[in-house]
C-alpha cells in the first residue's frame, strides 16, 4: 500500500512539473528549425529545447489559438511537446492560465491528465471522424455565461474527450497528431548525424530511440560507438539486446579480446540475451573459458546454459 502510494506521489509530481512548464524558463535554440501550419490558416514556429526537468530532449511549440467555434470556451494557450521521432509527448501550460470547458469552466487536474493521455493516444476515435459527428444531435445545452446553445458530446465518444471540451480536445489532437508527425521526424532523419545525436539516442533509456540508433548505425559508425553498442546488451527492453547482438556478431564474436569484456558481466544479461551469446562465441582463449565456466557455476545460469558451455568446453578440448 505504501509502495502504491509512492509511485502515484511521484507521477503525480511529475505531472505536475511538466504540466506547469514555462515557455520562458525552457532551454530552447536561439532560432526555431522551421515554422509549420496548420490547415493554412495557424501557423507556429517549432524549436529544439532541453528540458531540466527530465533531462530530455524534444520538439516544443507555443501555440496561442482559439479552439471552439461557438465562442462557449475560451482561446487556449499551450506549449506543446514532441520526441525526436515526432510522436506527442506532453503539453505545459503558464503559471495561472486554466484552460476553460463548457461555460468558461476550468479544467481541473483530473482534466488535465486526461487530456495528455488523449493526445498520447494516436490511434483515438478523433483521428477518423469530423467534430459535429462527435455530437449528441439529440440533445442541447444552454450557456449562463454565453448566449448560445451548443451540443454535448455523444456518449459512444465521451472516452474520447475531456467532458464539456470536446472543440479543444479535439483541435489540440489533430494539431499534435497531424502531419506535422511527419514532418519532425523528417528533420531527425535529416540531422541526426550532423547533430551527432548517436550517443543521445543509444544512451537515452527510451527503447525506441535506442532502435533508431541501432537500425541507422553505419559500419563507420560502429568503430567510435561500439561500447555504446555493447551497453544496449543490458538494455531493460527485451528485443533491443538482441538488435544491439545482430550488429555485433559479425565481427565481436569470433574475437575473445572483443567480447571478453561481454562475458564477464554475463550475470547481469536477460537469459534469452545470454544464451544467444553462447552460441555465438567461437575461438576462445584461457580468459574465455575461465568466465563462462564460473558463469556455469553460479546460480543465474539456466540447465540448458550449463548444456551449451560443457558442449563449448568440450569441443574446445577435443580440438
Amino acid at each position: 500500500m505504501v509502495k502504491t502510494g509512492f509511485v502515484y506521489l511521484m507521477l503525480s509530481l511529475n505531472s505536475f512539473l511538466l504540466f506547469s512548464q514555462s515557455w520562458d524558463s525552457l532551454k530552447k535554440e536561439k532560432d526555431p528549425l522551421f515554422s509549420f501550419t496548420v490547415n493554412d490558416t495557424l501557423s507556429f514556429p517549432i524549436y529544439l529545447i532541453d528540458n531540466v526537468s527530465d533531462k530530455g530532449r524534444y520538439y516544443a511549440a507555443k501555440l496561442q489559438t482559439n479552439v471552439c467555434n461557438d465562442q462557449i470556451c475560451l482561446p487556449i494557450e499551450v506549449n506543446l511537446f514532441w520526441d525526436l521521432l515526432g510522436n506527442f509527448h506532453h503539453f505545459s501550460r503558464e503559471s495561472g492560465f486554466n484552460f476553460t470547458k463548457f461555460d468558461h469552466q476550468y479544467f481541473d487536474e483530473p482534466d488535465y491528465d486526461k487530456l495528455n493521455q488523449i493526445l498520447l493516444d494516436s490511434l483515438s476515435p478523433l483521428r477518423d471522424y469530423a467534430v459535429e459527428d462527435l455530437l449528441d444531435k439529440n440533445e442541447e445545452k444552454f450557456s449562463v455565461q454565453v448566449d448560445a446553445v451548443t451540443r454535448p458530446t455523444s456518449k459512444l465518444f465521451s472516452a474520447a474527450t475531456v467532458p464539456g471540451a470536446l472543440y479543444t480536445v479535439y483541435t489540440l489532437w489533430h494539431i499534435v497528431n497531424g502531419p506535422i508527425k511527419l514532418k519532425l521526424n523528417d528533420y531527425t532523419n535529416q540531422a541526426y548525424t550532423n547533430r551527432k545525436w548517436q550517443h543521445y539516442f543509444a544512451t537515452s533509456q527510451v527503447p525506441i530511440y535506442q532502435e533508431y540508433f541501432l537500425k541507422n548505425i553505419t559500419i563507420q559508425d560502429l568503430e567510435y560507438l561500439k561500447k555504446d553498442v555493447i551497453n544496449l546488451l543490458f538494455a531493460e527492453d527485451e528485443f533491443i539486446p538482441h538488435y544491439a547482438l545482430d550488429i555485433l556478431a559479425p565481427s565481436t564474436f569470433n574475437t575473445p579480446k572483443e567480447y571478453n569484456t561481454i562475458l564477464s558481466r554475463l550475470e547481469q544479461l536477460k537469459g534469452h540475451v545470454v544464451t544467444e551469446i553462447l552460441n555465438s562465441i567461437t575461438a576462445l582463449d584461457s580468459e574465455s573459458k575461465e568466465l563462462i565456466t564460473k558463469y556455469k557455476d553460479s546460480s543465474k545460469a539456466s540447465p540448458k546454459q550449463k548444456e551449451i558451455i560443457k558442449r563449448i568446453l568440450n569441443n574446445e578440448v577435443s580440438k
